[in-house]
């Protein structure tokens, strides 16, 4: 699909006068700063814009539909897995809200904090601890230099109380195409406030059309933070044995249930998943450029006692709340799974110290050291601190980890990744079923199955699965992209269907016939007759009038 108009040059030129020099990119310098991916997908981008305020936004909206040349909003860009900063056509002219970085407001009382779409968890969890406010920053494992607004209109989630970001939005303004801006009824009615307070606002809820849509670009966003507990506790357990899935996803199923809202999410590991976390990719032994063998599987967790599945989650709230919780998760959890164990962050720096007695020498010692360090960062983020401890994973076939001191970042480093995240209803069969789908057809492909089961609630588990492929080998690049499409069409017979598409593959989504699809179509002629905002995201493919296009 491409979207290329004949009348950019004079778009541009107004662009520039608006802009300037310094907040836009044209030609080669905007295809390499914005065109770089962890997927195969590599589009067409003739230039960026960077504004630094909703004026500018509407201003250069207005400048496009004019022209009527796409646009493609990112808030940071670093989308990892689903296409990093590029648009899902060719040809759009990508409006990069990074330089709006302002905190707006926040209310201390009611846990409201008002921001732009270029702030990010790093940026938010600075102006918290400087102001010494006691919230959590609603943290991912994309990193601290990711948007929160970015993350939560693509509907992400977080293990921190109010998990699902979406749900956290209270309130948001937007950039329509014709450069008018969309504001709630309550604000509209002058109740800004109470709009704020109260997620819903008045009469047909139209804030979610901005969530996973192209219907506009957002500019401010009002976001509910959690408070930061009296007490924070993370909880660790192990299945040992494969055969016991179904009856932990039962016993998890059961403990949310009986501690809503008071735990946040649980995470199921498989072994493949959390030696990824562990050790290097076992080349020598496999290749590049197939699974890991079972064996070596086997060996490996054995070696590093992993099991079958390992489980993470945590308790927030006072401290005897979380110690009456705490109880319930061991009736609920300790019938069904092994080495069950409570850590806070007290705890373990008690551990560490002790690790420092023990002589380096010693076999074990350099393994308990960096097991502590995964711990640590672990119980950091669960906390509500930003951290990096996720973003090695997409290193792990490349071993081309960053230079000491530099961020992590999969696109400019050459990483290649694809993320496939379907939703699993948390029934014991159909988890096991889904576990067998991803495990049958990902070392078809010569990938590896990493998979994480991730609560949303107590009735659904995300799950995601990271293709993980060099992004110098063509065949590689093809097999996964292979992979992702049999993986998306299996999980369609099976029903697990994904929470979120990348660029490269919402047309599997958005071209199958049906009512949903038909009205997005219809909503989006009305807003956007033009097709100027985010042509083919999350919708049927609008286009260009014919005498505008190539």
């Amino acid at each position: 699909m491409t979207s290329k108009s004949k009348n950019l040059p004079s778009a541009l030129n107004e662009w520039h006068c608006l802009l300037g020099d310094n907040s836009m990119l044209v030609g080669e310098p905007a295809a390499i700063q914005y065109g770089a991916c962890t997927t195969p997908v590599q589009r067409s981008i003739p230039a960026a814009l960077l504004p630094t305020s909703q004026e500018q936004v509407v201003a250069l909206v207005k400048i496009a539909a004019t022209y009527k040349v796409p646009l493609y909003p990112i808030s940071t860009g670093r989308n990892w897995g689903y296409g990093t900063a590029n648009p899902v056509v060719d040809g759009c002219v990508v409006v990069d809200l990074s330089r709006m970085n302002r905190i707006m407001d926040m209310d201390e009382n009611l846990g409201l904090v008002t921001l732009e779409p270029g702030v990010t968890q790093r940026i938010l969890n600075d102006y918290l601890e400087e102001r010494g406010l006691d919230f959590l920053v609603p943290v991912t494992g994309a990193g601290p230099n990711c948007s929160l607004v970015g993350n939560a209109l693509e509907r992400g989630y977080g293990i921190t109380p109010y998990t699902d970001h979406f749900t956290a939005v209270t309130s948001l303004e937007a950039v329509l195409a014709d450069g008018s801006i969309y504001r709630p009824a309550l604000t509209g009615l002058g109740g800004e406030a109470v709009d704020q307070a109260y997620k819903w606002g008045l009469g047909p809820y139209l804030d979610g059309l901005f969530s996973q849509g192209s219907f506009g670009i957002v500019t401010k966003m009002t976001i509910a933070l959690a408070r930061r507990p009296e007490t924070i506790q993370t909880f660790f357990f192990s299945v040992v044995a494969d055969n016991g899935l179904e009856s932990a996803v039962g016993a998890v199923r059961e403990a949310l249930r009986a501690t809503t809202g008071i735990s946040g999410s649980i995470n199921l590991m498989n072994p493949q998943r959390v030696l990824s976390m562990l050790v290097p990719h076992p080349s020598r032994e496999t290749g590049l450029t197939g699974a890991i063998p079972t064996e070596t599987v086997t060996r490996l967790a054995r070696e590093y006692q992993v099991t079958a599945w390992t489980g993470v989650g945590a308790l927030y709230g006072e401290k005897k709340i979380v110690s009456a919780a705490r109880s319930v998760i061991k009736g609920k959890l300790r019938p069904y799974v092994q080495r069950l164990v409570f850590l806070d962050s007290a705890s373990l720096r008690r551990g560490k110290g002790l690790l420092g007695i023990i002589p380096r020498q010693l076999p074990l010692s350099g393994k308990l050291s960096m097991m502590a360090e995964r711990l640590d960062a672990t119980l950091n983020i669960m906390e509500g601190h930003p951290s990096e401890i996720a973003l090695p994973l997409a290193y792990w076939k490349s071993g081309s980890l960053p230079r000491q001191g530099m961020d992590h970042d999969p696109a400019r480093d050459g990483c290649g990744l694809i993320w496939y995240a379907p939703l699993v209803p948390m029934v014991p069969e159909r988890v096991r079923c889904y576990v067998e789908m991803v495990k049958n057809i990902c070392p078809s492909y010569g990938l590896d199955p990493l998979i994480t089961l991730t609560s949303v609630s107590d009735r659904c588990f995300d799950s995601t699965v990271p293709l993980l492929f060099s992004k110098n080998n063509l065949d590689e690049a093809v097999k996964a992209q292979e992979c992702f499409k049999n993986l998306f069409e299996a999980g369609q017979r099976e029903g697990f269907l994904p929470y979120r598409l990348g660029v490269h593959s919402m047309e599997l989504a958005t071209e199958q016939e049906g009512s949903y699809w038909d009205t997005v179509r219809r909503i989006k002629k009305a807003l956007d007759p033009g097709c100027i905002i985010a042509p083919g995201r999350y919708e049927p493919g609008c286009h260009l009038g014919k005498e505008e296009t190539d």
